[in-house]
């Protein structure tokens, strides 16, 4: 597969729709891929989580990772952001990886929601299977793949941005119940209310 161009960017959006995804997610991807061919800053994207394994949904999460030219990633990431926040938005917040690296994550008036996560090279971070190239002109992202499983909403750490981040994670527990994965949703509710509680006191 080439890993530019309309027609790789053609074969990956039909897979997205195959699974449901909305066409919001479409366009978004299509915009990051036109400001990454434009601006010599972005090295490479790739398509993680759920719509990478092939198992996603209307609801699915689009996560994203993309990698940077040296010390380019805060500014990647802006304009990223000025890029995903002309759709009507719900909700965004955004921080860093303690491995390097930064991170916005968005959730719309279309329940569509939207993480990206920017590093750049000699950061600690790694690719884990699967993973789709969105851009990568250079063969980047392979250099980057190690064969750990992902970590799995089972492991999610709770209230680990605070109420910042709060928003997202009750959407993350409305998505699950959509599916009627009721349990998952009913554990980490308590797990965020056991770390919302420890915080209170300080503990």
């Amino acid at each position: 597969m080439g890993n530019h161009g309309m027609p790789a960017f053609n074969v990956l959006a039909s897979r997205l729709r195959a699974q449901g995804a909305p066409e919001s997610h479409i366009n978004r991807l299509s915009g990051l891929l036109a400001l990454a061919e434009s601006e010599p800053r972005w090295l490479a994207i790739a398509l993680v989580g759920s719509y990478a394994k092939g198992c996603g949904d209307r609801v699915s999460d689009l996560d994203l990772v993309a990698i940077a030219a040296p010390w380019q990633a805060d500014a990647v990431l802006q304009t990223a952001r000025q890029l995903l926040g002309q759709s009507a938005v719900l909700n965004q917040f955004g921080g860093t990886h303690a491995s390097g690296g930064a991170f916005c994550k968005l959730v719309y008036l279309d329940f569509s929601s939207l993480e990206l996560h920017v590093f750049e090279p000699g950061t600690r971070f790694r690719l884990k299977r699967p993973y789709l190239p969105v851009w990568d002109p250079k063969d980047l992202l392979k250099t980057y793949v190690i064969d750990d499983a992902p970590i799995g909403p089972e492991d999610f750490a709770a209230y680990e941005y605070g109420d910042e981040g709060l928003v997202w994670e009750l959407v993350d527990c409305i998505k699950w119940l959509s599916r009627g994965r009721s349990a998952l949703a009913k554990d980490y509710i308590k797990k965020l209310a056991a770390e919302i509680d420890r915080r209170q006191l300080g503990r």
